[in-house]
């Protein structure tokens, strides 16, 4: 007995469903201030560590050409890159991505003096 495949016919619409474009979702995107301040993040990283390669090293092998990208602007950056790198910054992930802290103010309360 052999088997042979035949092509369905149109059906009822006639053609085959196309796949569905594929959407970032926008509540998992960084925003405006966000991606600049993992950029600036990226930065301290690159001078404190002193290379890419280094800091891509600490991260757990992201790729340097997509560090060296979203640090000057490229890419976008993404949440499991802003967790990494508050990982290796060793702060947690509210501190990287809020605005600067005054020097006279306590960081936690916001009390000057």
């Amino acid at each position: 007995m052999q088997l042979y495949l035949i092509p369905p016919d149109g059906g009822q619409g006639g053609r085959v469903p196309t796949r569905r474009a594929y959407h970032r979702s926008r509540s998992l995107s960084l925003t405006t201030d966000e991606t600049r301040r993992l950029r600036a993040a990226l930065r301290g990283l690159k001078a404190r560590l002193g290379t890419w390669r280094a800091v891509s090293v600490a991260m757990g092998g992201v790729h340097t050409r997509t560090l060296a990208g979203v640090a000057c602007g490229i890419g976008r950056g993404s949440p499991a890159l802003v967790l990494l790198a508050a990982r290796v910054a060793e702060t947690t992930v509210e501190r990287l991505l809020s605005p600067p802290v005054a020097a006279d103010r306590c960081p936690a309360c916001g009390r000057s003096g």
